[in-house]
């Protein structure tokens, strides 16, 4: 799924993440441009530099419908539009 920070991810807000992501027993990755993080690694998604409105490509192994709801409804992403 491709979403939008809607602000950039820095200390409070990858731990956020990271906290959300951990609540999930599948693997979950984080891509932007060339780059991937374990999306489970707080230093991972730091090292991203994730800013507001640059795509973001979230990957769900397996699959997990539940994420994106709660990507979206916790307001650190928001959905992408080309």
């Amino acid at each position: 799924m491709i979403v939008k920070a809607t602000a950039p991810i820095y200390a409070d807000r990858a731990a956020k993440l990271v906290e959300l992501t951990g609540s999930f027993t599948e693997s979950i990755y984080i891509k932007k441009g060339d780059r991937t993080a374990d999306g489970k690694s707080f230093l991972g998604i730091i090292a991203l530099s994730i800013y507001p409105d640059e795509p973001i490509e979230i990957i769900c192994d397996p699959p997990s419908t539940d994420l994106k709801a709660k990507l979206l409804s916790s307001g650190l992403f928001a959905s992408f539009k080309n």
